[in-house]
């Protein structure tokens, strides 16, 4: 077994907690981001960040597919990006890593047998909590410092849950351009999620069934592709075989 098997063979036999490490990672990344003048800090973020590029060079040249990794992980390249602390708009790129923590975070639950049975549900919800979060950091990183009532991220979130709600409370709100736009994309992209979740769970509880589907296994298989943890060869013989089920 060559050593580009062995590392593939290696990474899916921890794939739950890789995952979940990559994603603890990444939110001690963005927290990071919001430190500054602390020399030990600076350090840190600067470890962080090559642990990310190890990371991503390593799966990257052990992909068997290397345009469909990149394909399927170009936010992660996109983070890469070095991030100058002190611009406020270049360093909104830190909270890609966000995006990078919560679909490890999707693809550790996927693993389970039980959570995978209602994958569709589980995207939707990982996605949606995403959103929030995502945008409640957009919108502390672009308030912080001129905004009088966001002096912390718990700030943030809890402007993001009462927009969220369209509870309305009006005691925390954006006064930068940047904290508009967090507010557009959380309003129309996280009401949006929540109906969607909401359809699918009434659509689960009346006709739905404990076993995974044919058409989600062929969504896992061309994810599992898009990855590069799959060769050609593997993902037609895997698809003849589901395709045969239906």
């Amino acid at each position: 077994m060559g050593l580009r098997a062995r590392f593939n063979a290696f990474v899916d036999r921890h794939e739950v907690a890789w995952e979940l490490t990559m994603a603890m990672l990444a939110l001690a990344f963005v927290a990071t981001g919001f430190v500054t003048g602390n020399p030990t800090i600076a350090v840190i973020d600067l470890a962080l960040t090559l642990v990310f590029l190890a990371e991503f060079t390593s799966r990257l040249a052990a992909a068997y597919d290397r345009r469909a990794y990149l394909r399927g992980h170009w936010v992660d390249a996109l983070a890469l990006v070095p991030v100058v602390r002190g611009l406020r708009l270049l360093r909104l790129l830190r909270l890609l890593r966000l995006v990078r923590a919560f679909s490890g975070v999707f693809r550790a639950m996927s693993q389970f047998e039980r959570l995978a049975q209602h994958r569709g549900l589980l995207f939707l919800l990982v996605v949606w909590l995403a959103v929030v979060v995502i945008s409640s950091m957009a919108f502390y990183a672009a308030e912080v410092g001129r905004n009088e009532a966001v002096t912390s991220p718990w700030d943030a979130l809890w402007w993001g849950v009462v927009t969220l709600t369209t509870v309305g409370y009006g005691d925390v709100s954006p006064m930068t351009p940047e904290g508009r736009i967090a507010a557009i994309v959380l309003m129309v992209l996280g009401i949006a999620l929540f109906s969607a979740i909401t359809a699918t769970m009434v659509s689960a509880l009346t006709g739905g069934t404990s076993r995974e589907d044919p058409v989600a296994r062929l969504d896992r298989l061309d994810a599992l592709l898009a990855e590069g943890r799959v060769t050609q060869a593997e993902y037609d013989d895997k698809r003849g075989t589901i395709l045969g089920d239906l």
